[in-house]
């Protein structure tokens, strides 16, 4: 099961970071084409990223040459959860994680109350984690001081890429016919422990 963010989702988080990482009491708006250079935003995108956040009160946007985006709390103040759900909406299940069964599931079905606790855990999880803390581990990622856990999941797509890369059938640029070649993802430290 996949449990990653939408394209929509990961937006939101990464505009939200770059507005925290540079939040203080009385610091001063900041234009949206400097967040999505920054965060890596697509500019034609970054407008409805950027909407969402101020919908849903976490972001104040301001008019003219001095104006920009500010969050509206400070980032300690600020849960993930929020951020997420302004980006993916109330992270609850909209319809029963089974479709169909016995007629006796009409109203509720076997699965549910397990079902239900890991949503909350994720909720909990995500209420749990300020904007601040998520900061914090982005400048300690930038520092190299943040240690990469052995379940990164990007270590482990990249490991996983090692032993079965995708199966994308497009041709693939090569530096030679002058495009940009794909962007090919760095090798984990651990992947030479496969014997590739």
């Amino acid at each position: 099961m996949d449990l990653t963010l939408s394209r929509r989702g990961d937006y939101t988080v990464r505009a939200a970071i770059g507005l925290a990482g540079s939040w203080s009491p009385n610091g001063s708006s900041r234009k949206m084409r400097e967040i999505a250079a920054e965060m890596g935003l697509p500019p034609t995108y970054a407008p409805q990223i950027f909407g969402r956040l101020v919908r849903a009160d976490l972001v104040t946007a301001r008019a003219g040459p001095s104006g920009g985006y500010r969050l509206t709390r400070d980032p300690a103040e600020i849960t993930l959860l929020e951020v997420v759900e302004a980006g993916e909406g109330n992270l609850a299940p909209r319809r029963c994680t089974l479709r169909g069964g016995p007629c006796r599931w009409a109203d509720v079905c076997a699965v549910h109350p397990s079902w239900s606790r890991a949503t909350s855990a994720v909720r909990e999880a995500l209420a749990g984690t300020t904007l601040a803390q998520v900061v914090e581990t982005d400048r300690a990622i930038g520092a190299g001081s943040f240690p990469v856990p052995e379940d990164s999941h990007r270590a482990l797509t990249d490991v996983a890429d090692l032993v079965d890369p995708p199966s994308d059938k497009r041709r693939q640029p090569h530096e030679s016919d002058g495009r940009r070649p794909a962007h090919r993802a760095r090798p984990h430290p651990g992947a030479n422990l496969l014997g590739r």
